[in-house]
């Protein structure tokens, strides 16, 4: 299954217009070791999607270069101000406050208030140019976000909770794990491995009725989302 997944990932035309190559070009440059977590973070912006009936028109990125860890909020507006506290507030608050920050030079990755912010807590801040987007490691990301919500823009909010888990408990290429075991030291409890209990559950006429569409759902989801990163 995993090796029909992947042929047909390969072959797929929409996913080939979204998935660039990874293959870095020859040169002096050295790739840089992370040797420890969350002390070297990517962040981006995506969008703008179609907005939400909550009024959610952006997606912004922040990942582990370390262990390939994402974290993924619906912004309604891509203000400096939410860019530059978020991490704070979401991040460094459980992760510790990081060494550097990757980002490409958009608006709000060198606006005042995040610079103050970086020189503050003493954290370097790494800025790629315009023309080399692919040398921000979160790029990867929004090629797999593109994918993602490419087909159905009209409840892509709704779905990132279960894109940010499945993202997270998807064996990364680079690394050979998932980004969990990476962060925590072991695999987090997935649908995969609950499947047949799963299943009991959903059908199972005597449990609470309100919850099984939710649950249904986000089975259905989760196994989408797996085909395709």
């Amino acid at each position: 299954m995993k090796k029909y997944i992947s042929d047909y990932i390969k072959k797929c035309p929409e996913c080939a217009r979204f998935k660039a190559t990874n293959q870095k070009p020859a040169g002096l440059l050295r790739t840089p070791v992370y040797s420890q977590r969350f002390e070297f973070i990517a962040i981006d912006l995506f969008g703008p999607l179609p907005q939400t009936d909550s009024g959610k028109q952006w997606i912004f990125i922040v990942e582990d270069c370390a262990t390939k860890w994402v974290e993924l909020f619906a912004f309604s507006q891509a203000s400096a101000r939410q860019c530059a506290t978020t991490p704070i507030e979401e991040v460094f608050m459980r992760h510790g406050i990081p060494r550097r920050i990757i980002s490409d030079n958009g608006t709000q990755f060198v606006s005042a208030v995040l610079q103050q912010i970086c020189f503050t807590l003493n954290i370097s801040q790494n800025l790629i140019p315009v023309y080399s987007p692919q040398s921000n490691p979160v790029e990867r990301k929004n090629r797999d976000l593109a994918i993602l919500v490419g087909e159905d823009h009209s409840n892509w909010h709704s779905k990132l909770p279960v894109i940010h888990f499945t993202m997270n408990t998807t064996v990364c290429d680079t690394t050979g794990h998932t980004p969990a075991y990476l962060l925590f030291g072991t695999e987090l409890r997935t649908i995969d491995d609950v499947v047949q209990d799963f299943k009991s559950v959903v059908h199972n006429d005597n449990f609470v009725a309100e919850i099984k569409p939710y649950l249904k759902r986000f089975a259905s989801i989760t196994e989408n989302i797996r085909e395709r990163i």
